[in-house]
């Protein structure tokens, strides 16, 4: 297997056992069924795929019978873990889970896709007992284990910016049409057929606005208009595509002073790759007019991936001024301290705008 930064982690979590249950979610074709097979191999025990009915009937919610069940499902290896591949597909198992957890020394590590976990309230019945870690689309560092060949790092921040960093993708002879199929059938097809939406083409063009917009103000009133729909239906929309992590939303860092805009978020997609295959864009990043955005892209999905991968808690924010010059922040970081870093994003260098109101202890320019 290739080497993912969450797989130390893992193996972390299950041997130091502070939870008897892990879950890691992510979207679809980001590599958790690979890490939780690799899992499987070092520790044994037995495996469970929830895309198979058959093996839904054998996690029964009745200790005696799961216990002869997760027997039966042994690898070679024998041990004490109970991995399940798209726990999702079968979302009450929980059921069967807690028993597993209040009457045996079982570990269960489940992977799941963030459509239906964002859906579902059904593995809130475990709180208490689960820990959580989100798999997102390979890092720099990462994707430089899925080349080829030998290249400079900077090669492989171009290839990050145009394909984003789906393995599959990575590993593809033919990144375009692999794209392309992952946007279509991975993300679209499935949040359309899981939330049951009706407009299938509305998801579409929502999304291709997006992309057109990344690093900007999102108005949802303009997009309303522009799509001819209402409100409420791109809210609700919105909210679907951020739960299941196909973009993110960055919130505006609010003064007392009420110089920042109060509401509106900036948009980002978790992965570069989906955003140029839904505009269709995948020339050379030096002739791109909007390399600029890219790179804001690129490095704020960077810092957020950062936040969750390292479990620090820190904030993500952007501030921007109301009136006058509106100078910007592209980026706060702020520590659970209260601690402020501010950062701006610029492909070949800026300028630093300074706000000693906002109390930023330090300022960095990332290019």
């Amino acid at each position: 297997m290739k080497p993912r930064t969450l797989t130390t982690q893992l193996e972390k979590a299950i041997e130091n056992r502070e939870k008897k249950v892990i879950f890691l979610w992510g979207a679809r074709q980001t590599g958790k069924s690979t890490i939780l097979k690799f899992l499987f191999q070092k520790y044994g025990g037995s495996f469970f795929n929830f895309e198979n009915l058959d093996d839904q009937r054998l996690f029964t919610p009745s200790l005696k019978n799961l216990e002869a069940n997760i027997a039966l499902k042994e690898g070679d290896k024998k041990g004490r873990c109970v991995f399940i591949d798209e726990i999702q597909k079968y979302p009450e198992s929980t059921q069967s889970i807690k028993l597993l957890t209040d009457e045996t020394d079982h570990i269960v590590i489940a992977t799941g896709s963030s459509e239906m976990r964002a859906k579902t309230n059904q593995f809130d019945t475990l709180a208490g007992r689960y820990r959580e870690y989100v798999l997102f689309p390979l890092s720099p560092d990462e994707i430089v284990n899925f080349a080829k060949e030998k290249a400079p790092r900077e090669s492989f921040l171009t290839d990050l910016m145009i394909y984003g960093g789906y393995p599959g993708v990575a590993l593809a002879t033919n990144k375009i049409e692999e794209l392309k199929n992952i946007t279509q059938n991975s993300v679209v097809k499935d949040i359309v057929d899981i939330y049951e939406l009706k407009n299938i083409d509305l998801v579409y063009n929502l999304l291709r606005l997006l992309a057109m917009q990344i690093g900007n103000l999102i108005n949802v009133s303009e997009l309303a208009s522009s799509l001819n729909t209402t409100k409420i239906t791109i809210d609700n929309y919105l909210t679907i595509l951020s739960k299941n992590r196909v973009i993110y939303f960055l919130e505006p860092f609010r003064s007392n002073k009420r110089r920042a805009y109060l509401s509106r978020k900036k948009v980002y997609f978790l992965d570069l790759g989906i955003r140029n295959a839904l505009i269709d864009d995948f020339r050379p990043i030096d002739v791109r007019q909007d390399l600029g955005a890219i790179f804001e892209n690129l490095i704020t999905i960077g810092s957020l991936r950062k936040v969750f991968y390292q479990r620090n808690n820190n904030r993500l924010y952007y501030y921007r001024e109301i009136g006058g010059a509106q100078k910007e922040i592209d980026l706060i970081i702020e520590t659970p301290e209260g601690k402020k870093t501010g950062h701006e994003i610029k492909f070949n260098g800026g300028k630093i705008n300074k706000f000693p109101e906002l109390g930023i202890g330090g300022y960095k320019v990332v290019s």
